[in-house]
C-alpha cells in the first residue's frame, strides 16, 4: 500500500503560545468522545486517501466504484489494529510511563502489544487484498522486510499521533490546574490582606468612639450607628472583588462622617471628586486603608488644627486618588512595623498590573498618591 507517501506531511507540531482556555474546555467526557471520533474520521480519510492513490497507480482503468469500494474496506480494515494499539498506549503505556512504575515490565508488555497487532495488521491486509480489487493486489507473501516495515510504520504512526495528543492534552491541563492554583492562593492571600485591615479599622473606630464615651458625648449614640452602618457595608460589600466607584465612595464619605464627630472643628476635610463613570468599578474598600491613616497618624497625632485634603478622578480606565494631610510626629504608617502602606501596595500588585503608587514627606506634610489603569484589573 502507499500510505507512507503522505507520512511526513500529515503531523505538524503545536503551534507556541496556545492559550490554554482555547483548549480545557474541550476535555469533558462527552466532547472528549467526540474528538476521538474526529481523529479517527480524519485518521481514516488520511488512509483513504493514500491507499486510493496507491490502488489507482497499480490499476490503470479499473472501475472508479469499484476502486473506492476496496479503498474504504482496505482502509477500515487495516486501521483497527492500529487504532487497538493507539488506545493500549493512551491508556496503559502513556500512564505507566507518566507515572514511572515498573519500566522494564511496561517496555516488554508494550513491546509484545505492539508485535501481535502488527501480525494481526498484517495478517488483515492480506487477506483483505485477495478479496477487494478482484484479487488483483493480492500479496504473495504474507510476511517479507518490505510488508513489515510499512506495518510498523503505521502502526507507530498511529499510535504515536494519540500519543501525542494525549500528551499535549494532559499538558494543557496541569497548566490550568497550576494557574487555578495560583488564582486560588493569591485570591486566598488578598482575602488575608482585607482581613488584617478589618480588625484593624474596627479598632481604632472604637477607640474613637471609647473617646466620645469618656467626654460622656452626647455624639457617642450617633457614632454608634455611623459605625454599625460601616461594619454591615464591609460584611457583604468587601465579598465581591470589584465595586462601583459610587459605592467606594459613599462608603468613604461614611467614614469620613464618622472621624468628624471626634475631631469637630479642629479638622479640615476637603473630599473634591470628578467621576465621569460612577459605576465604574474598582477592587472593593482599596481606598479605606489610606484615608483610614490619614486620620490616625495625621489628626490623631496632632495636637493644633490639622487638615486632610483628597482628590478623586476618574476617566475613563484612568483612575487617580490623592490624600494629604499634616503631622508632628514621623508619620507612623510608613513604618515596616505598619499595616497601612504595605498592605495597599500588595493588594495593588495582586489586583492591577497597571498601577503607580508615591508616597511623598514634606515640612510635616504627608501625600500619597495612587494612580490606577482600571482596565488592567486581574492582568497579573
Amino acid at each position: 500500500m502507499g500510505r507512507f507517501r503522505l507520512l511526513v506531511c500529515f503531523w505538524r507540531p503545536p503551534a507556541t503560545g496556545l492559550h490554554t482556555s482555547l483548549f480545557y474546555p474541550i476535555f469533558t467526557p462527552i466532547k472528549r468522545v467526540l474528538l476521538h471520533i474526529a481523529f479517527w474520521i480524519f485518521y481514516l480519510c488520511f488512509c483513504f486517501v493514500n491507499e486510493y492513490m496507491w490502488a489507482e497507480g497499480q490499476l490503470p482503468g479499473y472501475s472508479t466504484g469499484k476502486l473506492m469500494l476496496g479503498t474504504t474496506t482496505v482502509a477500515i480494515l487495516t486501521s483497527l489494529p492500529e487504532m487497538l494499539f493507539a488506545y493500549f498506549m493512551m491508556y496503559y503505556g502513556f500512564d505507566r510511563f507518566l507515572l514511572r512504575k515498573q519500566l522494564l515490565q511496561t517496555l516488554l508488555v508494550i513491546f509484545a502489544v505492539f508485535v501481535g497487532c502488527t501480525v494481526l495488521s498484517r495478517l488483515a491486509t492480506f487477506h483483505v487484498l485477495k478479496t477487494v480489487y478482484d484479487g488483483r493486489l493480492a500479496q504473495d507473501e504474507l510476511f517479507n522486510a518490505l510488508v513489515i516495515s510499512r506495518a510498523v510504520i503505521f502502526m507507530g504512526f498511529a499510535s504515536g499521533m494519540s500519543v501525542s495528543l494525549k500528551l499535549l492534552r494532559t499538558q494543557l491541563r496541569a497548566k490550568q490546574r497550576e494557574q487555578d492554583l495560583v488564582k486560588q492562593k493569591l485570591g486566598a492571600e488578598l482575602q488575608l490582606l482585607r482581613n488584617q485591615l478589618h480588625p484593624h479599622f474596627l479598632f481604632n473606630t472604637l477607640n474613637n468612639i471609647y473617646a466620645l464615651a469618656r467626654r460622656k458625648s452626647d455624639l457617642a449614640p450617633e457614632a454608634i450607628l455611623k459605625l454599625s452602618e460601616l461594619l454591615s457595608f464591609m460584611l457583604y460589600e468587601s465579598r465581591e472583588k470589584l465595586i462601583p466607584i459610587r459605592n467606594e465612595i459613599g462608603f468613604l464619605e461614611d467614614y469620613i462622617a464618622l472621624e468628624k464627630i471626634r475631631y469637630d472643628e479642629r479638622l479640615k476635610i476637603s473630599f473634591r471628586q470628578d467621576v465621569e463613570d460612577p459605576a465604574r468599578e474598582i477592587g472593593s474598600l482599596l481606598l479605606l486603608p489610606l484615608v483610614e491613616n490619614a486620620f490616625k497618624h495625621g489628626a490623631g497625632e496632632t495636637r493644633f488644627d490639622s487638615f486632610i485634603n483628597m482628590e478623586l478622578e476618574q476617566s475613563g480606565s484612568l483612575f487617580r486618588f490623592c490624600i494629604e494631610n499634616r503631622y508632628e510626629a514621623a508619620p507612623a504608617m510608613g513604618k515596616p512595623d505598619r499595616i497601612g502602606l504595605p498592605n495597599i501596595r500588595r493588594q495593588l500588585e495582586l489586583l492591577y498590573r497597571d498601577h503607580d503608587l508615591q508616597v511623598q514627606d514634606s515640612g510635616g506634610i504627608f501625600r500619597v498618591s495612587l494612580r490606577l489603569n482600571l482596565d488592567s484589573y486581574g492582568e497579573n
